[in-house]
């Protein structure tokens, strides 16, 4: 179980960070130019930037407890139980948002993932 999880880590980080890359490097519903630190969500007053560190810090965890977890390193399960919750957190929250309008829906199965991996990984984690 311990590939299992390590490996569903893994392909969440990637994707999570392949999503967002893809989406502010297309720029298509992002608009960089006032600056990273002044750019604002779409439709939305809130500055963007947090909720990038959120997102690539998730993925950044969930890469290297993923990784961790393979190597079988005594740290793994602490930063691997870090990421599996801000992945199920980030994941849960932002279901809202793809479900919210039908041309956001293709988002929600990845996010429907994430928290299939995130529960099953704590779960796995705790017992």
């Amino acid at each position: 179980m311990r590939y299992v999880v390590a490996a569903g880590m893994i392909v969440m980080g990637l994707g999570i960070a392949a999503i967002w890359t893809r989406d502010l490097m297309a720029a298509e519903k992002v608009d960089l130019s006032p600056g990273f630190f002044r750019t604002r969500e779409p439709d939305s007053d809130s500055l963007l930037w947090p909720h990038l560190l959120a997102e690539y810090g998730t993925a950044l965890l969930l890469l290297m407890g993923g990784t961790g977890l393979m190597a079988e390193a005594s740290w793994s399960s602490a930063v691997a139980a870090t990421g599996l919750g801000a992945l199920l957190y980030t994941s849960l929250n932002s279901l809202g948002w793809a479900l919210a309008r039908p041309e956001r829906r293709t988002y929600a199965v990845p996010m429907i993932g994430g928290v299939v991996v995130g529960v099953v990984g704590l779960v796995w984690l705790i017992a």
